[in-house]
């Protein structure tokens, strides 16, 4: 998705001999689950659900995979939720897209045919999520409760692993230590007009962000609720058991 990624995993006295091979089976199923959301959520693959999609013409109905059911059922609740903020179609049509289901196929329709879907702002962190639980699982199968972690470009999720996160000073250049996270999910976003991360509906009201939580698809997503409505409180967050933070000297 157009972002370097790295899984880990703790392994007390990993660095005095080879990694043994039910590790290596764990780190094998997160980069699977990883091709697999990719696969389905790439804008940038031209046989993805999302570029289906988007070459459609209107009053289309195409079956979508799992992965992409569950993004997209995630997405149409949180733009009701938070009242238009989180727009997967990046202004394009907002309404003009749905879901319903024939038996177990789910079918998302096309409305019209200028709406477009980038979901880029919330598939990252949904595929740190699935990654991330591919490994557990992985490792539960060999008997095993390592400490593991995903990290995305800046969307980062860890279980039983301590790991201190950075925060880059996107002004000055460099990184700074900003907090240390056992478990649970952190995403940041930096919305200056250079970056690469876009907003529909206007400039940020908040530039830098960062939002924690216990899904990295939620914090994904919540960035840009914070970025675009300017309010570190908002209800959604809490509702997601969600903290925000506004980074003012470093965005």
């Amino acid at each position: 998705m157009g972002t370097l990624v790295e899984l880990g995993m703790l392994l007390p006295g990993a660095d005095a001999r080879p990694p043994p091979p039910w590790a290596e089976r764990v780190l094998e199923a997160g980069w699977r689950a990883l091709a697999a959301v990719e696969q389905a959520l790439s804008a940038f693959l031209p046989g993805s659900d999302v570029s289906r999609f988007n070459g459609a013409p209107a009053g289309a109905r195409l079956p979508v995979c799992a992965d992409a059911a569950a993004v997209l059922r995630t997405a149409c609740r949180l733009q009701r939720r938070s009242g238009g903020l989180v727009d997967v179609t990046q202004g394009s049509g907002p309404g003009d897209w749905s879901l319903s289901a024939r038996g177990r196929v789910i079918l998302l329709r096309k409305h019209t045919g200028s709406v477009r879907m980038d979901l880029g702002g919330i598939a990252k962190g949904y595929a740190v999520d699935r990654a991330l639980g591919a490994m557990v699982a992985a490792a539960a199968r060999a008997g095993r409760r390592p400490g593991c972690w995903v990290n995305a470009g800046g969307d980062l999720r860890t279980r039983g692993a301590p790991l201190e996160v950075r925060l880059r000073d996107e002004r000055g250049g460099g990184a700074r230590p900003w907090l240390a996270l056992r478990l649970g999910a952190v995403a940041t976003s930096d919305f200056a007009p250079a970056a690469r991360a876009r907003l529909a509906g206007g400039a940020p009201r908040a530039r830098h962000v960062s939002v924690l939580s216990p899904r990295c698809m939620w914090s994904d997503a919540l960035t840009k609720v914070v970025a675009r409505s300017g309010r570190r409180d908002h209800p959604l967050l809490a509702a997601l058991r969600a903290r925000a933070f506004v980074h003012q000297g470093a965005g």
